[in-house]
């Protein structure tokens, strides 16, 4: 597994067995986070630009039909600590 992308209490990209996950909380009173299988598209779009994950993520929060079917339960987390 490798980390692509984090942001501490934001999100993580993961790569793993070649699909990428990306985990994010959702923000207001009741922090939960959601992990997403990204599709072909989501990958090329977030490849090496880390500013369309947060673009992907608002999307994934103003509308969750987008990733449904594809939310992953449990996470796919690195066990490892991750480094900076």
């Amino acid at each position: 597994m490798k980390v692509i992308y984090s942001q501490p209490y934001s999100y993580l990209v993961v790569e793993k067995d070649s699909s990428w996950y990306l985990t994010f909380f959702t923000g207001g009173p009741v922090e939960i986070d959601i992990c997403v299988k990204l599709n072909d598209q989501e990958i090329t779009e977030s490849n090496n630009n880390k500013e369309s994950v947060k673009t992907l993520i608002e999307k994934f929060k103003k509308s969750p039909d987008t990733y449904q079917g594809r939310r992953v339960i449990p996470l796919v987390y690195p066990k490892n600590k991750i480094q900076k």
